[in-house]
């Protein structure tokens, strides 16, 4: 039972080729990346508890009621990602460079009465800017010789366990099947009876170049307070938008003249996914003593109204007799729906060792089964219940620390973002660790820092009962720049 679960679900995750909504699409959407300001990312995000940094909008709100005057911020943060694979002990590797913003954005610190004057409310502040919450930018690319089967029975597969009639292919499967029959890598064989393939039995090198691009930003409006140097409280009103394109090229060449008449089948796909949400958060940060922090902070869930998918395919084939070579073409498809991220609390602690520096951590909760699709024209019943069946709740912690040599500042971090799968099926745990430095002065500073990150998966080219799972580890370096203004 526990690997027929295993199985649909790798089937789920592993075929965007359907362009339905997926596990995984909701999955992309709700394991939020945080990036912003490079000294954010020099302490790997840990600052929940710490404040007077514009990224703390998106992390615990109540970060933007420690500052005690008003600035913008701006930070260039350009990436290469790297990703290599191994299939079928063949080893494949390629790159993407992009140039990101990581935030831009402004803090303007109000006081609440005239000079000489006292009261428990000593400022209220106001925050306004766009922070990046994830990078889509990666290019993966699959290689390795299939001496059991091909693509091309995959299909034949689905097709004889559905007993589909032959008219009704092309309406019941135009972005896929349909295509592969009407370009003669499918075809029924009446003596048969049942749908057949060339390749049956593998000898094919196949082929498979994976490229996504795009991002997650966050528009954030935020709201502080500080109280008595001690109490801050803070909101901010999110709403993220979705940019997420992805392009693959699937290829299968024989490798043995032993299989008849095919040469080599091309398959092509796009899918362009656009949203736009709304979330609220709450947050919290106590000062017991001056040299401790605790910090508490609550995200509802992310509402995108208006999820939109746009897709097409292609599949090309090539035969010895050239008279069956055929390009088929899908329609445009377009589909609209909504989908609900989940909700997130964060617990966080630093100590602030005198004017020398500090230590920080923060601990992230997040259920990821809690991710829900619906429509307005669909049920999501069963993907729903998938989505519930499939992931976990575990959390994300993060650690930083940062030290002070006169107007300079020196920083470290390191984050562990953990499997979201409850089935071990797909191990997607990401280690991220960061460094960088600082120059600060009254009214200017600036800030670099470096971080890398590391995830591995495993990704089927098709039916997980048929082929062996590639196993990707993709690696992210990103150099961050930001430059602010105090006033």
């Amino acid at each position: 039972m526990k690997r027929s679960f295993i199985i649909i679900l790798v089937c789920i995750l592993s075929i965007p080729a359907m362009f339905a909504q997926t596990a995984e699409d909701a999955l992309r959407y709700s394991r939020v990346m945080y990036s912003g300001t490079a000294r954010f990312n020099g302490l790997s995000g840990a600052f929940g508890a710490l404040g007077a940094d514009f990224s703390t909008l998106t992390v615990n709100p109540a970060g933007i009621g420690l500052y005690k005057g008003s600035e913008m911020t701006i930070t260039a943060a350009p990436i290469v990602s790297y990703a290599t694979s191994i299939y079928n002990g063949s080893e494949a590797s390629d790159s993407r460079v992009n140039f990101g913003l990581g935030n831009i954005g402004a803090v303007l610190n109000i006081s609440p009465y005239a000079k000489n004057k006292t009261g428990p409310l000593k400022s209220f502040n106001i925050g306004i800017g766009l922070n990046r919450q994830n990078d889509f930018n990666n290019q993966v690319v699959i290689n390795g010789v299939n001496a059991k089967n091909s693509l091309m029975q995959s299909y034949a597969n689905t097709l004889n366990d559905a007993q589909e009639p032959e008219q009704y292919i092309n309406d019941d499967y135009p972005f896929d099947i349909g295509l592969a029959y009407g370009a003669n890598l499918v075809y029924f064989d009446s003596a048969a009876n049942k749908y057949l393939c060339d390749a049956a039995y593998g000898g094919v090198l196949q082929n498979k170049v994976i490229t996504t691009h795009g991002s997650m930003n966050e528009f954030d409006f935020s709201m502080g307070a500080n109280f008595n140097d001690q109490l801050f409280f803070g909101m901010t009103f999110g709403v993220p938008t979705i940019n997420y394109y992805e392009h693959t090229q699937y290829q299968e060449t024989r490798t043995k003249d032993t299989i008849p008449n095919f040469i080599s089948l091309n398959y092509y796909s796009d899918l362009h996914t656009t949203g736009t949400g709304l979330n609220f958060k709450l947050g919290v940060i106590y000062k017991p003593a001056d040299w401790v922090r605790i910090g508490a902070s609550i995200h509802t869930p992310t509402w995108f109204p208006t999820m939109r998918d746009r897709w097409s395919s292609s599949m090309q084939s090539t035969f010895t007799n050239t008279d069956w070579n055929s390009t088929q073409y899908s329609p445009e498809g377009s589909y609209d729906y909504r989908l609900t991220t989940p909700f997130r609390a964060i617990g966080s602690l630093a100590f602030i060792i005198g004017q020398y520096g500090l230590v920080s951590a923060d601990y992230e909760y997040v259920n990821y089964s809690q991710a829900r699709f619906n429509s307005t024209y669909d049920s999501y019943t069963d993907l729903n219940n998938t989505i519930k069946t499939s992931f976990k709740s575990w959390g994300n912690i993060r650690v930083g620390t940062e030290w002070r040599l006169s107007d300079f500042r020196l920083r470290g971090g390191f984050a562990y973002f953990s499997n979201p799968y409850s089935s071990g099926t797909n191990n997607s745990e990401r280690f991220q660790v960061s460094g960088g430095f600082g120059y600060r002065t009254k009214y200017f500073f600036a800030d670099v820092t470096y971080v890398w990150a590391r995830m591995n998966q495993d990704y089927y080219l098709y039916d997980a009962s048929m082929v062996n799972a590639a196993v990707i580890s993709n690696y992210t370096n990103s150099v961050m720049t930001t430059v602010g203004f105090r006033f």
